[in-house]
């Protein structure tokens, strides 16, 4: 029986070890599902983060084409949208999280429900919120009371956690991340700063209303008119602003049209602004594809700015009305009629101020005393009256109160009598107010020279950026400067009276910074002035003219200034006997053909010679020969001169430019220039300078080569060219991009150079703009330490002012190794992949302390520098870094301090910019005594430091007593008064910003981001002073810290210990005790 029994009941044990052997897979998955849920959360938060990092670098590439107009495949579009939902997915199930660590008998035992519960919502997504509710009930029905926790709730999170990291691991494998680099955005409106002015009723009115106009859905097309210079310009960037920020559209653009619309520079200005690239060469093409780009802005408002004529809006590519209803027109202009050509559905008139307005802006301009014993006397009478003859217009108003600032009675009485006898023709009343207004400033000016630079600035089209360089060599040309001896002085003296004319408003800035630009008010006073006998200016730089006009060809002016865009040939019968200064402009598209061999022949008296875009190809015309008088000559862009060498007969040229033209060598003739002070060859492409050339321009002082003369089969032949400036007793400046240090003599110094802009290497970029006023930069690549001790480069480290050094070799102290003097004038620092560098500056081991360090620098940006330990080793001298404005640190995987008492007490009280990347060893940044010296500090950005603990450190080495201070309380509280930006990112070890101070003053904060800090406990002790400042931050910050808490402040925040870029915080009520228990349990 027994052995039946066997019999029978072997079989059934096999068969159900069998079973169970194949349930043991399921059955182990789900138990992995229930005990590991941990390490499946985890895994899905980092594959969520990985795919949301590839998600936000597909949408940049999304959001460049989409400025381009350029058509996103489907494939990307459907991805981004799979992307989205899973993520959000992602995000409901890590939601369970908190719920999972909570239990019961005071959190000794996790709650294994919620670990389990749910587990159909992958499968069927419609009952999830459903389930999950019913979780919640059942969570709490597990035993008796509550003890013991429900399994099924744990099994739930393992399991979804792991089937959607799965999911997400898929969507990231489905694209592979193609671009690492794109497009910065476009740039936005440049507003004008209206500091110093007035902001006056009449115009805060017209400004309202004309937002009420571009809000109401009836109105596509808006005017402002007004007589020029009455402040139209600065009325709709007014608007500009407040439409912006009020979020009326999705963009704003701009775009000047000037007298003559040039349709391609309209279309330019708005791409520009658009982020829009023209692949198109025509204007038709062009107009297209900027009607697709703005069709495709749902709300886009459009400024043309100081519109002369009728404009065809088809022709720019501009939609309009049901072309494109979310498209609105704002125009200025100052004739009514324009506006009514233009349809215009609502029109909006400037006038000129109110004699009340005009006054007090008159009075604010000129520093006039309110004092009532000044207010009876005959001087404020008379300031009464001159500002009367300002027609109540803005820019006289202003020009003229600034001109006759701080000036005695006498010159109030004698600008008096000047505008009231100034007789203009073919002026309105009011304008011709405005003209004697400007006169007057004018001959306020002073001397000769600052009216002549004035004068010159007229020769220009229409808002045109005019290069200051161009009016010191006009000024050169003609010998207008007295007891100047170099063009170095000139340049200077020029740059002073430009900062005058700007003060004044007789100037703006220009774009760039080198150049100025005139209001067209007072362009058109300064051609009106520059135009009569005493003066003899002839400007013709506004009209499209076909041919030179016959009665301009033979007259006695002294500067001509002509436009020759749209003309077939230039004439050969010149004959200008008095003319001093000439400037020839055409533009890029038009091409003229070849001067006429006998086009200088009528104009021996000659001295300044400018032409630009003339698309000049072969030889200069012969008669140039004849210009023994001339000292400027610049030839700017001017297609491709074979041969140069005529213009060696110019024996008494100071100046010479090529600048653009493309010549292949510079021949033996030139050397004939014994005068030449200045010689330009930026962007020229000259491959070869004749030896002999260099050594005989005896007085030469400035040589500006760029990355000319740069000719890999020439290497020795450089050299020695470049060694005939050791002969030169008078040259001081220098601009040269060298290949390497293969095309530097070994002995070439230069003991008198001053000036200088050296790079070596492929790495720089050219500058293509040179502002001939030089800061002395470095920019050297592939540095090597013996590289320094021939070339003769070190003695120029004493006056450099800005060094960029990319891959370094030997050099491991770069306040010692390359300067011994410890830069005393250096103002920026730039450091990339020095891979030997171990300190900035280190006077240990034998090295001497200097008697300063970096006193004057400002900017230090350090870069992927393997080997750096600190930026500072050993003693440092008073007032080290005390200059210091911007910080910055990047990939420094070896760095652990910054500074470090009491040898390196360094005080950074001017400090306005710190940043921070990658720096995996450094625990804190700053100890208590040099944060309490931050009173500057408006930015503050820390990325990826792995080891950071805190921002600020109790600890000052060598300091015992402040240790055992620090450590027993906590010390006052530390105040950043303009801090106004602080990003704290991807810290994982990161808990407080300074364990031992009462608080924190951030009474300026205008932005905040926290995220990935998982460890973060406290973000400040904030005080009554500055709560306000700082709650409504948290409303909107990225805050993805564990368990963040602030005095009197409650913050419920979405995925604290997650890494959501971006996911906005949700307020409470701050005094609600009820949200103060909440947070307490995050």
């Amino acid at each position: 029986m027994a052995t039946g029994l066997v019999g029978f009941v072997g079989p059934i044990v096999s068969s159900i070890a069998g079973i169970g052997q194949f349930l043991m897979a399921p059955v182990g998955r789900h138990f992995g599902y229930l005990f590991s849920y941990k390490s499946k959360v985890k895994n899905l938060k980092d594959e969520v983060k990985k795919l949301k990092e590839k998600r936000g670098a597909i949408q940049l590439s999304v959001d460049e084409a989409e400025r381009n107009v350029k058509v996103i495949g489907p494939d990307v579009k459907g991805w981004l949208e799979r992307v989205d939902k899973c993520c959000e997915e992602a995000g409901e199930i890590l939601k369970d999280e908190d719920e999972a660590n909570k239990g019961c008998l005071y959190g000794w035992c996790p709650n294994l429900k919620l670990r389990y519960s749910p587990g159909k919502k992958a499968i069927n997504k419609a009952k999830e919120a459903t389930e999950m509710l019913k979780d919640e009930v059942k969570a709490n029905k597990g035993c008796p009371y509550g003890w013991c926790r429900n399994l099924k709730l744990c099994y739930s999170l393992g399991k979804k956690a792991s089937n959607k990291a799965k999911e997400v691991a898929k969507l990231h494998e489905e694209r592979k991340l193609t671009e690492v680099a794109y497009n910065e955005p476009p740039p936005g409106i440049e507003f004008t700063s209206t500091e110093g002015i007035k902001v006056f009723e009449s115009r805060i009115l017209i400004t309202n209303d004309v937002i009420e106009a571009l809000k109401d859905d009836r109105f596509h097309m808006i005017a402002i008119c007004g007589m020029g210079g009455v402040g139209k310009t600065t009325m709709v960037k007014e608007v500009a602003k407040r439409a912006n920020k009020e979020k009326l559209f999705d963009e704003v653009v701009m775009a000047v049209v000037s007298q003559i619309p040039d349709k391609k520079k309209i279309q330019g200005e708005i791409g520009d602004k658009l982020g829009l690239k023209f692949e198109e060469e025509t204007e038709r093409g062009r107009a297209d594809r900027l009607c697709e780009r703005l069709k495709g802005t749902k709300r886009i408002l459009v400024i043309l700015d100081d519109v002369w004529k009728h404009l065809e809006l088809n022709d720019i590519g501009i939609p309009f009305r049901d072309g494109h209803r979310g498209c609105k027109i704002l125009l200025t202009s100052r004739f009514d009629n324009v506006c009514n050509s233009m349809n215009a559905q609502k029109k909006f008139t400037v006038e000129v101020l109110t004699k009340e307005e005009a006054w007090n802006l008159f009075e604010e301009m000129a520093g006039i005393s309110k004092d009532t014993c000044h207010t009876r006397t005959d001087l404020y009478s008379t300031q009464k009256k001159v500002a009367d003859e300002c027609g109540c217009l803005p820019i006289a108003i202003v020009t003229v109160a600034r001109a006759l600032k701080d000036k005695d009675e006498h010159s109030w009485n004698s600008a008096l009598l000047q505008l009231r006898k100034s007789m203009v023709k073919n002026f309105s009343e009011v304008e011709e107010n405005v003209f004697k207004s400007l006169e007057l400033s004018y001959d306020f000016l002073g001397g000769r020279e600052i009216k002549e630079c004035f004068l010159f600035c007229s020769l220009y089209a229409e808002d045109f950026d005019i290069p200051i360089e161009d009016i010191v060599r006009y000024g050169v040309g003609i010998e207008l400067f007295e007891n100047i001896d170099s063009v170095k002085e000139a340049r200077d003296r020029v740059h002073a009276f430009v900062d005058d004319l700007k003060k004044g408003y007789l100037l703006m800035d220009g774009q760039p910074e080198a150049c100025v630009k005139m209001h067209d008010v007072v362009r058109d006073v300064a051609i009106s002035i520059a135009s009569r006998e005493e003066h003899s200016f002839m400007v013709r730089c506004d009209d499209a003219l076909k041919e030179w006009p016959e009665k301009e060809r033979h007259k006695n002016y002294a500067v001509i200034s002509f436009r020759c865009t749209g003309m077939s040939k230039l004439p050969d019968n010149l004959e200008f006997p008095k003319l001093h200064v000439l400037r020839l402009e055409n533009n890029y598209a038009s091409k003229l053909p070849n001067l006429p061999d006998s086009f200088y022949g009528g104009m021996k008296e000659l001295k300044a010679l400018s032409m630009l875009n003339l698309h000049i190809e072969g030889s200069l015309p012969t008669s140039l020969r004849w210009l023994t008088n001339l000292r400027s000559m610049s030839l700017y862009e001017c297609g491709r001169i074979n041969d140069v060498s005529v213009i060696g007969a110019l024996e008494n040229l100071e100046i010479l430019s090529f600048e653009g033209t493309e010549i292949e060598e510079l021949p033996k003739e030139i050397g004939r220039l014994s005068h030449l002070k200045l010689l330009d060859l930026l962007q020229c492409g000259v491959k070869r300078i004749c030896l002999g050339v260099l050594s005989g321009l005896s007085k030469l002082e400035e040589l500006y080569l760029g990355s000319s003369f740069n000719d890999e089969h020439r290497i020795e032949e450089t050299k020695a060219t470049l060694t005939e400036l050791c002969g030169l007793s008078n040259f001081t400046t220098l601009v040269i991009h060298l290949r390497g240090f293969a095309y530097w003599p070994r002995d070439l110094v230069l003991t008198n150079l001053k000036a200088f802009a050296i790079t070596m290497g492929l790495g720089f970029h050219t500058r293509y703009f040179c502002d001939y006023q030089l800061q002395n930069q470095f920019s050297l690549e592939d540095l090597h330490e013996s590289n320094l001790m021939e070339s003769g480069f070190k003695n120029l480290f004493k006056i450099t002012k800005i060094l960029e050094i990319t891959r370094a070799v030997g050099v491991k102290n770069v306040g010692y190794d390359l300067d011994k003097d410890s830069f005393k004038k250096l103002t920026k620092l730039f450091l990339e992949d020095c891979q030997d560098l171990e300190y900035v500056i280190e006077t240990t081991d034998g090295v001497p302390v200097p008697q300063i360090a970096f006193p004057v620098l400002q900017s230090l940006r350090l870069h992927n520098l393997g080997k750096l330990k600190k930026i500072c080793h050993g003693q440092l001298p008073e007032e080290a870094f005390s200059a210091l404005k911007e910080l910055a640190l990047e990939d420094l995987p070896a760095l652990t301090l910054l500074w470090k008492g009491p040898t390196q007490l360094v005080r950074l009280r001017n400090l306005t910019s710190l940043e921070l990347k990658r720096c995996d060893k450094l625990e804190s940044m700053f100890s208590l005594s040099i944060a309490r010296d931050l009173m500057q500090l408006q930015k503050l950005d820390v990325f990826e430091c792995r080891k950071m603990e805190v921002l600020i450190s109790s600890e000052e080495e060598g300091d015992q007593n402040e240790i055992a201070s620090t450590t027993t309380e906590t010390t006052d509280k530390v105040v950043f008064p303009k801090l106004k930006e602080l990003f704290l990112a991807g810290l994982p070890s990161f808990t407080d910003i300074c364990k031992a101070i009462n608080g924190i003053e951030l009474l300026q904060l205008n932005q905040l981001d926290l995220w990935a800090i998982p460890k973060l406990n406290s973000f400040c002790n904030t005080s009554d002073s500055n709560y306000d400042t700082i709650q409504p931050l948290f409303n909107k910050a990225s805050c993805n810290g564990g368990g963040l808490h602030m005095m009197r402040s409650a913050m419920v925040t979405g995925h604290c210990n997650g890494s959501d870029y971006g996911m906005a915080a949700a307020a409470m009520d701050w005094e609600s005790e009820a949200a103060v228990a909440m947070i307490a349990e995050q």
